[in-house]
């Protein structure tokens, strides 16, 4: 039977013997400081510290400093263990050591050596440091180095000791110098800038030309003839030539190239002249009349003389009757040779936009008006069939100097006649009675 004890045993100094610690297979509940107990599962000794259970068992006695080790209350209780330098240098086992070894264990031999660093293995000690010295280059697997030359380039091909040197030379091509620092373009002092430049074959080296364009406008100017063998395209909106004098091969020049529609888009087309402070002349066709026109007066300086002694004009007739024909004339008869003062027409209505000064054809009931442009009233005038060409009586009336009517008495249908007509010389009396020209030959008067 167990004994409950209500208060604190007392054993006087006397033995407890035979005593056993409470044996558990865990830690007890609701333990007090200083409770202990024997663990049956790890055959342990527990002491309760208040917080948590310590083991307490073990064999250890008392802790002694040794070399290397520093010990403080190492008699009983807690212990403190402190490690300085563990005492290499006493290893009286490792002998012939000296200064500047390093102390390392060998694995291999089962035992603790020195490793001394050599001069000659490029591994050196400074102080504590441990630093790569100068490597003998005969300590490396490869001692020596080759270089070769590549294009431009002369010397090396063979083997150089390390620590030694090689030089490769720049071979001076065509065009290129070569300094005692650089390898520059021949004669590249003296090249301007913004300037093309062009090769010089007798001197091996490049030069300037007469091109040069300048940075802030990107503008190009040749300052010498320029000839151009094969063909030129100007694609700016602006030509501009400033010679005195222009002399072009060329013996047809074409305006308005590359027009494409039935008609040219622009009103005229020819040849305007800048007269500074004065009006520009032009000479220029009018596309909407289909007529030449000058803006001053025309002068032919040299007109052949004909029989008559009056000047002449040289007229090519492209007339299909008459192809061919070079005509001189008195310059009264010029009209007539410029085929306005005779002419047939067709008595229908004229289609399209009249042109200024052009022949005109129109019809109101009967009565067809023919504008000839002959500038006179003295005009003969025939109608006749168009199909058997037989003369017809109609009434004509010469309304101005550039028009007839030609009345019909009936209906009459368009196309079925023509209208021939001839302007006339007018010629009066003199004093003597004889016939005179009028105005020096005058058509018209």
């Amino acid at each position: 039977m167990a004994l409950v004890f209500k208060s604190h045993i007392d054993l006087g100094g006397l033995q407890l013997q035979k005593a056993v610690i409470h044996p558990l297979s865990s830690d007890p509940q609701n333990a007090s400081e200083g409770q202990i107990y024997w663990n049956t599962g790890d055959d342990k000794l527990y002491v309760y510290n208040g917080s948590v259970w310590l083991d307490v068992t073990g064999d250890v006695r008392s802790i002694s400093a040794g070399t290397g080790i520093a010990v403080s209350d190492g008699s009983g209780g807690d212990a403190t263990v402190s490690l300085s330098h563990l005492g290499l240098e006493n290893l009286t086992a490792i002998s012939a050591e000296n200064a500047d070894g390093i102390f390392f264990y060998d694995a291999s031999g089962a035992s603790s050596a020195y490793l001394y660093p050599d001069a000659t293995t490029g591994i050196t000690i400074v102080g504590t440091a441990l630093k790569l010295a100068s490597i003998p280059n005969t300590s490396l697997a490869n001692s020596t180095f080759q270089v070769v030359g590549g294009n431009g380039l002369t010397g090396g091909a063979s083997a150089t000791s390390l620590g030694s040197s090689s030089t490769l030379a720049v071979g001076a091509g065509t065009g290129i110098s070569v300094g005692a620092d650089a390898v520059s373009v021949k004669g590249a002092s003296a090249l301007s800038d913004d300037t093309i430049v062009m090769w010089d074959d007798t001197n091996g080296q490049f030069v300037n030309t007469v091109i040069t364009q300048n940075a802030t406008t990107n503008v190009v100017t040749i300052d010498d003839d320029l000839i151009v063998s094969g063909d030129l395209t100007v694609q700016g909106s602006l030509t501009s030539i400033e010679t005195t004098n222009t002399a072009i091969k060329d013996n047809v020049i074409v305006l308005n190239s590359g027009e494409t529609g039935a008609g040219i888009t622009s009103v005229t087309s020819g040849i305007e002249i800048d007269r500074g402070s004065a009006g520009n002349k032009t000479f220029v066709y009018h596309e909407t009349n289909g007529q030449w026109e000058l803006s001053g007066q025309l002068k032919i300086s040299d007109i052949p003389s004909v029989s008559s002694g009056v000047g002449a004009f040289l007229i090519q007739n492209d007339d299909t009757n008459d192809a061919g024909e070079v005509k001189k004339m008195p310059l009264a008869d010029v009209r007539d040779a410029l085929g306005v003062s005779n002419m047939t027409v067709t008595l229908e209505p004229s289609t399209g936009t009249q042109a200024t000064g052009a022949v005109w054809v129109t019809k109101s009931g009967n009565t067809y008006t023919v504008e000839h442009q002959m500038g006179t009233k003295f005009v003969m005038c025939e109608v006749y069939d168009s199909t058997d060409f037989t003369s017809v009586m109609v009434e004509i009336k010469r309304s101005s100097d550039n028009a007839v009517q030609v009345i019909f008495a009936g209906a009459v249908t368009d196309g079925d006649y023509y209208l021939s007509l001839q302007a006339t010389r007018f010629q009066s009396h003199g004093d003597d009675g004889n016939i005179q020209g009028g105005g020096g030959g005058q058509i018209g008067g």
